[in-house]
């Protein structure tokens, strides 16, 4: 049973938005488009386990949670997470191709593309034990019994793992299910808990991990995001106001609630609160009245009154 199932990044949101905003030659722009095809790669790998886990959850007892995040006593971001009768199973996902080498000693994922270049990273297993600590000092201070276990998943054929025996099981995706069933099996004689009572905990103490305004993040100057409305189609022009709708010259379709996408854009990379006169001047209104319906339309808290009204984003 998926009882969290799977979200996209709010990064990858804002990210993608900020690629659309920043001029192709702004020092930061390529540093940024990397990182965001990372992400992409990363969420994709983990959907694929989750729809693997949800075709398991029909034959066996298991609770998926997809991207629990808890602050308290370790903060801790877990990608995946199988409750089952017996333990509780993390899954750490790595979508990354290539020639990969997981090295024992010293610890490090050392990988190598076809062109012959070589990239070293942290080796999956140091994060996957500081995850299970943290989950496993979490359990203790609530007073719960329960075994954690970790797996390495690589979810694509993209990758040719050489694996030095580690400390945790480094696996295909195409191998989960058969390993999940195995350690069900072969935990059969250890006490058993009630999974929903274990997933019921996780859900109450996880928190939603808030990232910061990425002009903030990035030290990126706002004065260069790109202003006004975009397509969602083509992503390239900008829209015009005709007939009570946004109009895209270059689709020659009209999107009514196009102004929406630009105000989550702007709480995204700029700021989560903005005014009638900031709001009217990102999504380049000439009418400050069709600006102030704009953002009263699509926010429901707000603070002060007049000139002085401050409107907030960041629920929409």
């Amino acid at each position: 049973m998926i009882l969290k199932p799977f979200e996209q990044a709010t990064m990858i949101e804002g990210l993608r938005a900020l690629v659309q905003r920043l001029d192709p030659s702004h020092p930061l722009s390529l540093k940024i488009s990397k990182e965001l095809q990372q992400l992409e790669a990363g969420d994709f790998g983990e959907q694929s386990i989750i729809r693997a886990l949800q075709k398991l959850s029909q034959s066996l007892e298991i609770s998926i949670l997809h991207n629990i995040t808890l602050f308290e006593p370790v903060p801790i971001q877990l990608d995946v997470v199988v409750i089952t009768p017996n333990s509780v199973v993390v899954i750490e996902s790595k979508n990354i191709r290539g020639n990969i080498e997981l090295k024992r000693s010293p610890r490090q994922m050392v990988r190598v593309l076809e062109n012959g270049d070589k990239h070293i990273f942290n080796h999956p297993e140091i994060q996957l034990e500081e995850f299970i600590f943290g989950l496993s000092t979490f359990f203790k201070q609530h007073k719960v019994q329960v075994e954690v276990i970790g797996i390495i998943v690589f979810p694509f054929n993209n990758a040719e793992v050489y694996y030095e025996e580690g400390k945790y099981p480094v696996i295909m995706r195409r191998e989960l299910t058969h390993f999940l069933r195995q350690h069900i099996n072969n935990s059969k004689s250890q006490k058993m808990f009630p999974t929903a009572k274990i997933a019921n905990l996780l859900l109450k103490y996880h928190r939603v991990f808030q990232t910061p305004p990425l002009c903030i993040h990035y030290k990126i100057d706002p004065q260069d995001i790109k202003k006004g409305i975009f397509c969602r189609h083509c992503h390239q022009s900008k829209l015009i106001r005709q007939k009570q709708s946004w109009f895209c010259p270059k689709c020659e379709i009209y999107d009514k609630t196009a102004s929406n996408q630009a105000l989550r854009d702007y709480c995204l990379l700029i700021d989560e609160k903005i005014n009638t006169e900031t709001a009217r001047c990102f999504l380049e209104v000439s009418n400050r009245h069709l600006a102030k319906r704009i953002i009263q339309k699509y926010t429901n808290k707000k603070e002060g009154d007049n000139n002085q009204t401050i409107y907030y984003l960041k629920n929409m």
